[in-house]
């Protein structure tokens, strides 16, 4: 979401990537509790935005009416409706807008923020990636081209400090980040506003 969302009304906007079950994940306020992005087996995402909400004159439907302004006008100039809100309340004194978005590139165009989404064995990517990454079964160190061998798995690039969840098992993930095993057997990984990789094997 545009940082001016929160810039204007408010103040301010952590990575983790989470491998799920195959059971559906949905991004909702009572279920979010840091900025989260969802990325759904489509390619499809869910990106939530969770900031401090604690004075008198925060209004949230003048936050709502200019997030709802900016979307529209991007999805004009994009010929269709690429961004929508999803979900937006307040808890515990923030803000969780959570907003859908048809694709990584939209993410990416609407924000004004690197990021990427692509098949592992796609050829001539135009970034710099890493050459070592950490496979989420141990703390073994890959190689570039192992963690990216298999055509089944996908790459997820990002520069911003959110919580990822992948509709899917992630298999590898960039030196830069924290693998944690939740208590329900899902997979954290915890990255920093460096570009953190995430490869993992859609459900």
């Amino acid at each position: 979401m545009k940082r001016k969302i929160f810039a204007i009304i408010l103040l301010g906007t952590i990575l983790t990537a989470a491998g799920c079950s195959e059971k559906e994940v949905f991004l909702s306020v009572e279920n979010v509790t840091a900025n989260t992005m969802l990325v759904k087996r489509t390619g499809e995402l869910q990106v939530a935005i969770v900031d401090d909400f604690d004075k008198p004159y925060y209004m949230l439907s003048e936050l709502e009416e200019f997030a709802s302004k900016e979307i529209s006008v991007y999805n004009q100039e994009a010929g269709a409706e690429h961004v929508t809100i999803s979900d937006l309340g307040l808890k515990n004194n923030k803000v969780v807008m959570i907003l859908n978005y048809t694709s990584m590139s939209h993410y990416s165009a609407f924000n004004q923020v690197p990021a990427a989404y692509f098949s592992a064995d796609t050829e001539n990517v135009a970034l710099e990636l890493p050459d070592r990454y950490k496979s989420s079964k141990g703390e073994d160190i890959v190689d570039r081209a192992t963690a990216f061998k298999s055509n089944k798995n996908k790459v997820l690039v990002v520069y911003e400090p959110f919580d990822i969840i992948v509709d899917g098992k992630v298999r590898y993930y960039s030196e830069n980040a924290e693998l944690i095993k939740d208590l329900d057997g899902s997979v954290t990984i915890k990255g920093s506003e460096d570009m953190t990789i995430v490869v993992y094997t859609p459900n």
